[in-house]
């Protein structure tokens, strides 16, 4: 999940290339140039902060301009992903409304504004439509292109996903499409083709940010292959490219777990949700303290992650995804079924069926839970706990064979997993041998 979540992440945000440096500027009759919805995403928050206050100060002087106040809504999107402070949302509405306001027709950025935040609201239907109205206006419309095959990845249609990718790179080729290609190969478990999409893209990537958000892709395959080495020095060229870079610091935290050094990977998830406190940066820290023996820690960051959810649900994220997973382990099962049960009704993606199939199983109801679980595990995609969680359904099935082979296979898969699932898993094949 986490691969996806960096990538979809990405997909709604904007860069004004050449012009950030204009944006500071206080001459109000600076002309933005286009949106790509890459760069910007990887730009320090300063800078970002410097290109808002420039749209925000040309809005004032020029508020007929339907394009910058779409250009602000993308990145006030942009702002709450790279903050953490979800009231930035609502903001990307009013501003976008104030695009279509000015300019209701043939306005694509506008949609393509919408697109983006719909899918940060984790509304991947809506997300769709929206770029479809984007590109039914402009055919290359840049946006657009990505957050559509986001919204299809997301739905769990994967063919379609294929189809729309070819299209993209067809029409806008370049770092989002190739990231794109790198995760539609990832998710149906070729690992070795994603990472050398990710070879081929860095050897044409010049811009810094994408060259550290190639960078830190590329150090999760590795990390995941067992290569460490390799791992740490692509994490370490993505920190020089962009300091502080916050996908790199978790991809450090989880090279710092893989080698067993956790007191380091501590600080460094610290380090990470200190800046970006998203939903699954705040678990992984959880269950490490949790793994640690640090109990107390972990129920404190348990209730940061519930209030930060809280927060998000406010202004209008849906977290059921979310909720079901830090529900099923560590909350109330009730809850974890209810959120698993509505995220499925949405988007059967290989995501949500792990998380239905695990809500199912602690819930005592296995035999749908094993169904499910083989919707999770169908593209043989390679997340340890999609893995993982079958191997549990299976050894309370009695499928021990079955369970083992599924409890190996999910911990083999990343050496940086959290050590309180990896534990978790380790003690269920323990069971499995006594049973044996």
């Amino acid at each position: 999940m986490r691969r996806v979540l960096l990538v979809c992440a990405l997909a709604g945000i904007l860069v004004l290339i050449g012009a950030v440096g204009l944006l500071r500027s206080s001459d109000p009759l600076v002309q933005p140039l286009r949106a790509d919805p890459v760069a910007l995403a990887l730009l320090p928050q300063n800078d970002l902060a410097a290109a808002v206050t420039g749209l925000q100060e040309r809005l004032k002087a020029q508020p007929d301009d339907a394009r910058s106040w779409a250009t602000l809504g993308l990145a006030y999107v942009e702002m709450a992903r790279l903050t953490g402070d979800a009231s930035y949302y609502p903001k990307a509405d009013d501003v976008l409304g104030r695009s279509f306001a000015v300019e209701p027709e043939d306005n694509d950025l506008a949609h393509a504004g919408e697109a983006a935040l719909a899918a940060a609201r984790h509304e991947f239907g809506r997300a769709l439509r929206q770029s479809r109205a984007a590109l039914a206006i402009n055919a290359y419309q840049p946006q657009a292109l990505a957050i559509r095959v986001d919204a299809l990845t997301e739905l769990g249609r994967y063919s379609a996903q294929l189809a729309a990718l070819e299209q993209a790179d067809r029409r806008q080729p370049g770092v989002p499409i190739f990231a794109r290609y790198s995760y539609a190969e990832e998710l149906r478990g070729h690992t070795e083709r994603a990472v050398d999409i990710l070879r081929r893209a860095l050897e044409g990537a010049t811009i810094p940010a994408d060259r550290a958000f190639l960078l830190t892709l590329r150090a999760d395959l590795e990390r995941r292959s067992g290569d460490l080495a390799a791992a740490h020095a692509s994490v370490r060229e993505a920190l020089r490219t962009v300091p502080d870079f916050v996908p790199a610091l978790a991809s450090r935290a989880r090279l710092e777990v893989a080698e067993g050094n956790l007191p380091a990977a501590v600080t460094t998830w610290q380090r990470v949700t200190s800046r970006s406190p998203l939903p699954e940066y705040l678990l992984e820290l959880g269950e490490l303290y949790a793994a640690t023996g640090q109990d107390e820690l972990a129920e404190q960051q348990y209730a940061v992650l519930r209030a930060t959810a809280a927060l998000l649900d406010g202004n209008g994220v849906r977290l059921d995804l979310e909720t079901a997973a830090y529900e099923a382990d560590h909350g109330s099962a009730v809850a974890a079924l209810d959120a698993a049960r509505a995220e499925w009704s949405r988007r059967q993606s290989v995501h949500a069926a792990d998380a239905f199939a695990w809500a199912l199983h602690v819930n005592d109801k296995d035999r749908a839970a094993i169904r499910i679980a083989a919707q999770a595990t169908r593209l043989n995609t390679p997340v340890p706990t999609f893995w993982i969680h079958r191997g549990l359904i299976e050894l309370s099935l009695g499928r021990m064979a079955a369970a083992a082979e599924h409890l190996r296979k999910g911990l083999r898969l990343d050496p940086g997993l959290s050590p309180w699932q990896a534990d978790r898993a380790r003690d269920a094949l323990d069971r499995v041998a006594v049973a044996g």
